[in-house]
């Protein structure tokens, strides 16, 4: 029977070691698998170990050339290039978004983790600036496929070991749970409960110590067992990114073994430790009188020899570990029978100096803390979310929108330079009456991060784009009002003058009232976008669109089309809002609004009920107002119209008053105090005349450059 009880008690613990281990080691796997964020985040970074790097420089480099064959002789070129650049911080960043973008979809099906050669052509040409008749080879459409489960080496096992982690990882905590419970049972019935505590620890500690080497060194041996090259520096450099980070919850989870054990023995016998490494020394001078054990021990010592040699970091690291663990073990000990000792004798102590009452359950309590933090602070690292540590992402975000200052801030807490009917702009070809002096891709370059922008159906007919008007008659009275009757009569003479058959799709446009009077695909606007902040990673941009009868599908697929889907807020547009830099590091940098209708299209929202508005329609600065207007007082952000209305053709000579640095910043601290909020978007026509920039700088307490200027 105390055979079958000592058997049992063995037993459980084993159990008892194996689940925690299990649970511990599913936890940290399915948080790096399934969180998209942590996921995406070590794709990027695996692009900083040299193994990995070449490996993509070489993947690409190759479809590069196989999408352009006139780029064959010059591919040791290339591939030297795209090194240099795989692990750039703009290459990571996009690699991160692309995995962020795919990541459910991979989880589930196993897709390709793919960029299109757009995404990457900008830092591909830059790093080719001197040799530029290489770069104008560049093929303009290419998809380069950084990841497959079929082309890369291991992939279809990939996808397995993903598909059984899936399955396994609802059942991590259980086996956690379960392995506790098994190894108090284990203690119920182990006959000695000292010494099953004290097996219980060493093979905690034992387990434990020999997953973190695994985890810690595992990836080159590992990777000497692989089939081919590649699939060699694939292991290589993804172990040190995925696994071993693990070895740090291991020595943690090793170190409640060694707090276990040391509990335990000092309430046995003493462990001495001078003895024990006096012992161990022994053990490794001792030379055998037999051939056979001595040429197994010198095999031994040689390769402990070449291990130190070729591999000295590694072997320091091992050694360090080993004595922080020693160290450990003793002043635990130190500790546990030291307050066993006075609790044990506190009654005597007691009656012996009266003066010291209470002082013998000192060393107990003290004790009792040591261990509760130590259990604690394991508890918490091995809970932890594998998280980047700060400084070893794929990027630091130091600034945001160009600022340190707006890293930490919450959206609603920053003022946006923002233009009015953006996309009215004088360089374009046949564009009447603009509002604005450079493009919406120009406006970007200067700082402009905030977009009034209107859409409409239009048709290209005889070289220009004729306005789809399905309800002529609620639209005449509209644009007349926004254009005047000189401009709404301008636009019809121009589209009576178009008859004829469409020459093309209809799409959709930018345009302020008529297409007739300038357009510019809704497409082509978005990619322009896209590709800035594609450049521009640490950038938040904000687009509110006055949609005109267009469909919130149709804007969506536009979105789509161009790109700039990737860069979408997905989340909710109320407080609490998340800071910018929380924005930068999730690929969130757009947030977009429409006026009237966003059905069916999630991160499309409409401007009603979140975001308040002044009015607008000022003939003269004497006009302005802050009191509410659309939008009503319940939105988290706040639009600031500033410009002066002369239809049909805003003038010039209008901004240099209103966007006057003394007009424009007391008109933006009035509608602060008057509304007690921040007016997050100073919307102004002829963003370029005045001083909008400095504005926006002093609100946002950016202090100017020569720090003439105090923000107030």
């Amino acid at each position: 029977m105390n055979r079958l009880r000592t058997t049992a008690a063995v037993l459980l613990g084993i159990v008892c070691i194996a689940g925690v281990l299990y649970g511990v080691v599913m936890t940290y796997a399915t948080r790096i698998l399934f969180d998209p964020v942590v996921f995406s985040t070590k794709v990027a970074d695996s692009l900083a170990e040299p193994p990995v790097a070449h490996v993509v420089a070489d993947q690409i480099s190759e479809q590069i050339v196989n999408y352009e064959r006139e780029l064959t002789p010059y591919r040791p070129i290339v591939l030297g290039t795209v090194q240099q650049i795989v692990a750039s911080p703009a290459f990571r960043a996009l690699v991160r978004q692309a995995a962020l973008k795919i990541h459910p979809v991979f989880i589930k099906h196993g897709v390709d983790l793919s960029l299109t050669l757009t995404d990457v052509q900008v830092i591909v040409k830059q790093a080719l600036a001197t040799s530029p008749a290489i770069a104008a080879k560049l093929p303009a459409k290419a998809k380069l496929v950084l990841g497959s489960k079929e082309g890369m080496p291991n992939g279809k096992l990939l996808m397995r070991i993903i598909r059984t982690g899936e399955r396994f990882q609802r059942r991590a905590i259980i086996w956690l749970v379960a392995g506790l419970m098994f190894g108090a049972l284990g203690l119920l019935a182990a006959r000695r409960k000292d010494r099953y505590l004290l097996g219980l620890g060493i093979g905690l500690m034992t387990s434990a110590f020999l997953l973190a080497a695994f985890a810690r060194f595992g990836g080159p041996i590992l990777a000497g067992f692989a089939r081919t090259p590649i699939g060699a520096d694939l292991v290589r450099g993804l172990w040190p990114v995925f696994i071993g980070p693990l070895a740090r919850r291991m020595i943690i989870l090793a170190g409640l073994g060694i707090v276990l054990t040391a509990s335990v023995t000092s309430l046995l016998a003493r462990l001495d430790a001078s003895a024990a490494l006096r012992k161990v020394w022994g053990w490794a001078r001792y030379r055998p009188g037999h051939a056979t054990p001595m040429i197994l021990r010198g095999i031994a010592m040689i390769a402990a020899g070449i291990i130190v040699a070729f591999h000295p970091f590694e072997t320091l690291d091992v050694i360090a570990v080993l004595a922080g663990s020693l160290l450990l073990f003793v002043g635990l000990q130190d500790v546990f029978v030291t307050a066993a000792r006075f609790a044990s004798s506190g009654p005597a102590a007691a009656k012996a100096a009266p003066r010291a009452k209470g002082g013998s359950r000192l060393p107990a309590a003290i004790g009792m803390i040591v261990v509760a933090v130590l259990v604690g602070g394991a508890v918490y690292w091995l809970t932890r979310d594998p998280a980047v540590p700060q400084g070893m992402g794929p990027r630091a975000v130091v600034a945001v929108n160009g600022y340190a200052e707006l890293r930490d801030r919450r959206l609603n807490e920053v003022v946006f330079p923002t233009t009015h009917n953006s996309m009215s702009a004088l360089p374009i070809p046949n564009w009447m009456f603009a509002e604005q002096e450079r493009t919406i891709k120009d406006q970007l370059e200067d700082g402009v991060r905030g977009f009034l922008i209107d859409v409409h159906y239009g048709e290209p007919v005889q070289g220009r784009i004729r306005t789809v008007m399905d309800n002529e008659i609620n639209a005449m009275k509209k644009y007349e009002a926004v254009l005047g009757k000189e401009g709404l009569e301008a636009a019809m003479r121009i589209r009576n003058r178009l008859v004829g058959e469409p020459e093309g799709e209809k799409d959709i446009y930018l345009a302020h009232g008529f297409c007739e009077l300038g357009a510019t695909r809704l497409v082509d606007a978005l990619s322009d976008m896209k590709d800035f902040l594609r450049d521009n990673p640490n950038e938040v941009v904000i687009i509110i669109v006055q949609d005109e009868g267009v469909k919130p599908t149709d804007v969506a697929s536009r979105f789509e089309m161009s790109g700039l889907i990737d860069y979408v807020y997905r989340g909710p547009v109320a407080p609490p809002w998340p800071t910018l830099v929380d924005m930068v590091e999730r690929g969130e940098r757009v947030v977009v609004y429409a006026e009237n209708d966003t059905t069916g299209v999630p991160w499309y929202h409409l401007t009603g009920g979140n975001i308040q508005e002044t009015p607008y329609g000022f003939h003269s600065p004497a006009e302005f107002s802050n009191r509410p207007n659309r939008g009503g007082t319940k939105g988290s952000l706040l639009l600031m119209n500033h410009w002066i209305e002369t239809a049909p053709a805003s003038k010039p000579s209008n901004a240099a008053i209103v966007n006057a640095y003394g007009v424009l910043l007391k008109r933006a601290r009035s509608c602060r105090r008057e509304r007690k909020m921040v007016p997050n978007l100073v919307a102004v026509d002829f963003y370029r005349t005045g001083d909008l920039f400095r504005v926006c700088r002093a609100l946002n307490g950016v202090p100017e450059a020569d720090s003439t200027v105090a923000a107030r």
